[in-house]
């Protein structure tokens, strides 16, 4: 483990780098003024300064900025420069501390092409109007542990992509990479990518690449306003919980559950395995954007998936390995604490000699301020469901209210639990509004 002193000046200048707005062509020095001072305001939370002047309003969207438009889930899907528009439109508008990032919404017609089924998105398996939908199956199978813990990358390309990506079945039958280490070798590899279902399946990985290259030239024109405006994004990349990768995307729910009791040492070896992985996936985002705060959204470590000493023993410790991996690399780790999580409040305490966020869904935020206020910085907590039905009023008084029991430390930003498919003028207008009038310190 590395100097927690020399990890949080690490985090401390990838924080300064991030604030000072290089590489950005502001519109005007008023908009380079403005993003400074809201990333300052995102940094001081996290560093849990004392000088902090108020605090950080941080609306988490997903389609929330388009369906508000008018725009379906397929035209946001489909047409990045309506969806980018609408995500510009969506900060000019409400003013919020950070922009939510309009590229989770992802390009439809690559999915078509890859014929994607992690997923149902609205045409394909969804109602236009709506959102998009994960699909979860048993995509590992028990007896193939040896195979991800072996080499993860291998598993990835030749047994899970195929089971999830149809039009790249043919990955299943690609000869090992490692065949092609030597001269003698390599033909008999480049034969086995030669075949004609492998170049069908690379085309379509090439035109799905293509199309997610012009997507985001489309769309990155919009991202690029958004910045120049004097909006910072949320989040630079994203990784996950080694547990959840297996139990969301591999084994599933059901199956892992299951596991941890048929075969314990197995998904322990797993865990552990995708740990390196998981740091490495989340550092490139964030180098890559200039942006040190790495997405984090936990799922089954919530209460009621699993014990206490379940979630200490198959969930956290690789969990927290991760948050410092990255933090060892300057990173935020900014975990979305979705569900509950009253039970595992103090395992989060521990993380507190790093720079990290929890921001919570359903936790109290009367006992998360207890436990953790001073110690990491908390976001979090206001219910979605007032921003879809309560007047502006309720929502005014609602948002002091959570203010003053979460934001007495200093360490607080505001959010919704939930990241937002839907949205309401007035209320998310009067949830922004709250927090700048009375999130002062």
């Amino acid at each position: 483990m590395s100097d927690m002193n020399e990890v949080r000046k690490k985090q401390d200048a990838f924080l300064d780098k991030w604030i000072s707005g290089e590489g950005i062509e502001f519109a005007s020095e008023e908009a380079k003024n403005a993003y400074q001072e809201r990333t300052g305001l995102l940094a001081a939370a996290f560093r849990i300064d004392d000088a902090i002047e108020r605090v950080p309003v941080m609306p988490m969207t997903t389609f929330a900025p388009t369906m508000m438009k008018g725009i379906s889930g397929k035209e946001a899907m489909y047409n990045p420069e309506a969806a980018g528009q609408a995500y510009l439109d969506f900060c000019n508008t409400f003013q919020p501390d950070a922009a939510g990032a309009a590229p989770m919404l992802m390009y439809g017609p690559a999915l078509e092409t890859l014929k994607y089924t992690l997923y149902k998105w609205p045409g394909q398996g969804v109602p236009d109007n709506l959102s998009y939908q994960f699909n979860e199956k048993e995509y590992m199978t028990q007896d193939e542990y040896d195979l991800l813990i072996n080499d993860p990358t291998d598993f990835y390309l030749r047994y899970w992509m195929p089971r999830t990506h149809g039009a790249l079945a043919p990955f299943a039958s690609m000869p090992p990479i490692y065949g092609a280490m030597e001269l003698p070798m390599l033909g008999p590899w480049l034969i086995g990518i030669g075949t004609p279902p492998m170049q069908e399946a690379l085309a379509a990985l090439m035109k799905a690449g293509k199309q997610c290259f012009d997507w985001i030239n489309s769309m990155g024109a919009y991202l690029g306003q958004i910045m120049a405006a004097g909006f910072p994004f949320y989040a630079g990349g994203a990784t996950k919980a080694p547990f959840d990768v297996i139990s969301d995307s591999f084994r599933g729910t059901t199956q892992l559950m299951m596991d941890i009791f048929r075969r314990p040492e197995k998904v322990l070896e797993a865990v552990e395995r995708l740990v390196e992985p998981m740091i490495a996936a989340g550092v490139a985002g964030a180098v890559a954007n200039n942006n040190p705060i790495v997405f984090i959204p936990l799922h089954k470590g919530a209460d009621g998936f699993m014990s206490n000493e379940q979630f200490e023993k198959f969930y956290w410790p690789t969990l927290k390995k991760v948050m410092y991996g990255l933090a060892e690399a300057g990173c935020i780790p900014g975990c979305f604490v979705e569900g509950g999580y009253n039970q595992r409040l103090e395992y989060l305490a521990d993380t507190s000699d790093i720079r990290c966020m929890y921001l919570f869904d359903r936790t109290d935020m009367a006992r998360a301020a207890e436990l953790l206020g001073g110690k990491v910085c908390i976001a979090g907590g206001f219910p979605v469901s007032m921003i879809l039905t309560a007047t502006p009023e309720q929502v005014t008084e609602e948002t002091k209210k959570l203010i003053d029991v979460a934001g007495k430390d200093k360490g607080y930003i505001l959010s919704i639990g939930c990241a937002l498919d839907e949205g309401k003028d007035e209320t998310i207008k009067a949830f922004v509004d709250a927090a700048k009038k009375y999130g002062r310190y």
